[in-house]
């Protein structure tokens, strides 16, 4: 039987000098299972940095070259020594860390070039994926090729920003103001001259003039700030009353979130001779900041880079990445939307079907009838049973992870309902309530015979039976009755916080290690870690892609726990996530297309494509920039209006008049189930249902679902030969609210829909009501000549008194939404893209 060194000398063999992918080389060695994931972890570890595919502009200046061994490397060499000596990281991981760094610094300019330079880039990682590593090792080896001045833009808010100064403090700087002892520092060789921190890691650790002032050109300097409008002016104009010229400080400015507040909302605005004028605040702000840098180059970091690619690449002075684009490869055992839930979409040529195992089985949906007890939740009401089923969900699986020996972890459960503050404190109340429930409970097992019934249940007929069916069973597989003896000290340790922007709470990641049930909005929707998170509760809806991947914040690492995480949302999202996770390969995969070539394209030729998606916009419309859609596709989908232009009450009332003249024009229903629906009209020609698109007025949120997208589509499917007939549906609606008179002789109930913003719902549609449309024509939704429209009458009440829908009710008017079935096509065969180029 050969020794665990043995069978690690002959993996790492196969894997450099044979280039075998390390799951094929442990196969081939015949490692035994008891040993396959330590020497997986040993030679991958918990985070991996790919290397990246770089896409270059042509140079006229001198680029960074490797350094040889006559030129000291110290920042390097101190980062490297702390990754693998205090922070425990594997050679392999640093290695490939060290190889995409030299990738990314030798696109850089060489610093002591006599020429001035302005540079635009941008490294395309992944959500949860050791971002902060890679923004540190590129900080490295710019400082050893010579680059003195290190701004990080980190974000908009103090908690990130602090967390950001800590982590470069601790890997770069080598210092602090308060270091901590249980956070290891960087040491540095004693040669090398010492970083000058311009900026502190406390939450008022911004940059402050008259706080610091070295701008000795001798010695590196690092200021970590927000993307705040006034803290990036008075740190320029601190930088234009430098005594030392700017030019003797080369910099590199690190944008963390780059699609994140530095984006152009205003584009578009441009002078007579067509010059760009009246960006928006704080993208004018960083801007600034980069051309009072006589030597600088800007480098946007994000896993969404949606709106980046959108940048108007004609506008010079704007942040479009036009010197070269990053893709870094997928990291060894990271969990993204893919893994998590699958590929959605169609396959194209760009993302063939790839060999892969399903997706993880973690997904748990909430029931759409769930939905609404969730949006009716009320301080000291019942706690809702989905919700209750999570949160006994994070205690079984706290305590299998301490049953596993992970007492020196921290355990986070993440619940994001909405981006409303009083839901949060509704939420948190409710939360509350049940943990002590439970702390009664578990203490007094029986009394409380129901609860322990419940955590059997669900340890058996779910995380057991998912452990079960892993490789690595062997090792995690846990009886209930040795898990469940944790359980007391879990919910006696758990603590709620409410994190957003009214918030005073805190998360405080130090020993001794934490256990919190974390509920908020917009504050845990980009950047802020949430360590050891291991059950998700997510109800929070938008429109957007790089909204809804960045709210994904299960995504990322679960080393040794990956069978105990559970994301609990509604199956309509988690297929949006499963669609994202197509959009998000072929982007990666277009990029590396590209870069893949003798000559590459620069990215100013570039100009990346991001696939459509039939009810999901790329990137809101203030951020779209230069890019268009082309070819809008709803063929096979549902759409529905969820936003509504509530401020607007003439518009509410022309919408009511134009379905009412609608509904009259058509006559008598052909099929009336009963007096109060559903009714339905049948083969209604298109032309009177584009005429009614177009007379109808969506609220201004609506990025895809509005007039042009609908209109233009059936007019293009019309041309050829489809869509040219329609059936029209009223459905019977809520059996107890008011009848509504749509002509004089059609009579349905209104429906009630509880309000998530002050103009939009969840969802319009009611259970059912398309199943009964079909079942009621004999339709199949096959057909491509036949599309469905349904009207809905939303009551004008909805959402009181809880919640502000409506002025008033007396005030108010009831809502006309719609619902458009689109069939299958057998013409539409494109896939949609979003662009700057003519595709």
């Amino acid at each position: 039987m050969k020794s665990f060194s043995e069978f690690v000398a002959i993996v790492e063999f196969l894997v450099k000098h044979q280039g075998k992918e390390v799951e094929a080389a442990l196969r081939e060695a015949q490692v035994p299972v008891h040993l396959t994931d330590q020497i997986r972890s040993y030679l991958t570890g918990p985070v991996e940095i790919g290397r990246a595919g770089l896409l270059l502009k042509q140079q006229t200046l001198r680029l960074c070259e490797p350094l040889t061994d006559d030129r000291p490397q110290p920042y390097t060499a101190g980062f490297r020594a702390y990754l693998l000596d205090e922070r425990k990281w594997n050679r392999s991981i640093v290695e490939t860390l060290e190889h995409t760094s030299l990738d990314l610094v030798c696109r850089l300019p060489k610093p002591g070039s006599p020429s001035e330079f302005q540079q635009r880039g941008l490294a395309i990682g992944y959500i949860q994926s050791g971002k902060t590593a890679a923004m540190a090792a590129l900080m490295a080896r710019a400082a050893d090729q010579g680059y003195k001045l290190f701004i990080v833009l980190a974000g908009l808010m103090n908690d990130l920003r602090s967390q950001t100064q800590r982590r470069l403090d601790q890997e770069i700087a080598g210092t602090s103001e308060s270091p901590t002892h249980d956070a290891p520092y960087v040491v540095h060789d004693p040669s090398a001259e010492k970083w000058s921190r311009l900026t502190n890691s406390g939450l008022v650790g911004d940059f402050r003039a008259g706080t610091h002032n070295d701008l000795n050109p001798m010695t590196p300097k690092i200021a970590v700030i927000k993307k705040n409008v006034k803290v990036l002016e008075r740190f320029t104009h601190w930088l234009g009353k430098s005594p030392v010229p700017l030019g003797q400080l080369p910099a590199l400015v690190i944008d963390d979130e780059a699609d994140q507040a530095s984006i152009n909302t205003n584009y578009g605005r441009f002078d007579d001779d067509g010059e760009e004028i009246d960006p928006s605040k704080t993208n004018k702000a960083i801007r600034d900041l980069l051309h009072a840098l006589p030597k600088c180059v800007y480098v946007g970091f994000t896993a969404t880079p949606f709106a980046n690619v959108l940048i108007d690449a004609e506008a010079a002075t704007d942040l479009y990445p036009r010197d070269f684009i990053a893709a870094l490869p997928e990291p060894v055992d990271y969990f993204g939307p893919r893994q998590l839930f699958g590929l959605g979409m169609s396959a194209t040529e760009l993302t063939p079907e790839p060999k892969e195992t399903p997706a993880l089985d973690v997904i748990r949906f909430i029931p759409v009838e769930q939905l609404d007890v969730l949006d009716a939740l009320m301080p000291g009401g019942e706690c809702p049973p989905i919700l209750s089923q999570a949160l006994l969900a994070f205690v079984l699986s706290s305590s299998a992870r301490l049953a596993r020996g992970h007492d020196r972890h921290h355990f986070t459960m993440f619940v994001h309902p909405s981006q409303s503050i009083s839901e949060h404190t509704t939420f948190a109340s409710v939360i509350g309530d049940e943990i002590q429930l439970l702390r009664v409970a578990v203490g007094r097992a029986k009394q409380f015979p129901d609860v322990l019934k419940r955590a059997r249940r669900l340890w058996d007929d779910d995380f057991a039976r998912l452990t079960e069916s892993l490789p690595e069973a062997e090792a995690h597989a846990t009886d209930f009755d040795t898990v469940w003896k944790f359980a007391k000290g879990v919910v006696e340790s758990l603590e709620v916080k409410v994190l957003n922007y009214h918030s005073d709470d805190q998360l405080d990641y130090s020993d001794p290690p934490k256990r919190y049930i974390v509920v908020g909005g917009n504050r845990l929707s980009r950047g802020l870690t949430l360590e050891g998170l291991s059950v998700s509760f997510f109800t929070r809806d938008t429109n957007y892609y790089d909204t809804l991947l960045q709210m994904g914040r299960w995504f990322g690492y679960r080393p040794g726990y990956v069978d105990l995480t559970r994301i609990f949302v509604e199956e309509r999202m988690a297929d949006q996530f499963a669609d994202l996770a197509r959009v998000e390969l072929e982007l990666r995969a277009d990029i590396a297309k590209y870069a893949r070539q003798p000559d590459p394209p620069t990215p100013l030729e570039l100009m990346p494509k991001i696939r459509s998606h039939p009810s999901l916009a790329v990137t809101s419309r203030l951020k779209m920039g230069a890019g268009r859609a082309v070819n809008i596709s709803f063929q096979n989908t549902d759409q529905q209006t969820v936003s509504f232009p509530i401020g607007d009450k003439s518009a509410l009332r022309r919408n009511e008049e134009a379905a009412k003249g609608l509904v009259k024009g058509l006559g008598r229903p052909n099929i009336t189930i009963s007096k109060e629906g559903m009714h339905i009209w049948k083969d209604v020609e298109s032309i009177g249902i584009i005429d009614f698109v177009n007379s109808y007025t969506f609220s201004k949120d609506a990025a895809v679902v509005n007039r042009e997208n609908l209109s233009n589509y059936i007019r293009r499917q019309n041309a050829k030969g489809e869509l040219r007939s329609w059936d029209v549906v009223i459905p019977r609606g809520n059996p107890d609210r008011d009848p509504y008179h749509w002509a004089s002789d059609v009579i349905a109930r209104r429906v009630m829909r509880s309000p998530t913003t002050k103009n939009s719902i969840r969802v319009l549609s009611s259970p059912g009501d398309i199943a009964g449309w079909k079942k009621s024509t004999g339709r199949t939704g096959h057909d491509p000549q036949v599309g469905c429209l349904i009207l809905y009458a939303i009551d004008k009440t909805s959402g009181m008194p809880k919640k502000a829908f409506f002025a008033s009710p007396t005030e108010a008017t009831d809502i006309i939404g719609l619902v458009l079935v689109f069939p299958e096509s057998h013409t539409n065969v494109t896939v949609e893209y979003v662009s700057q180029q003519n595709l």
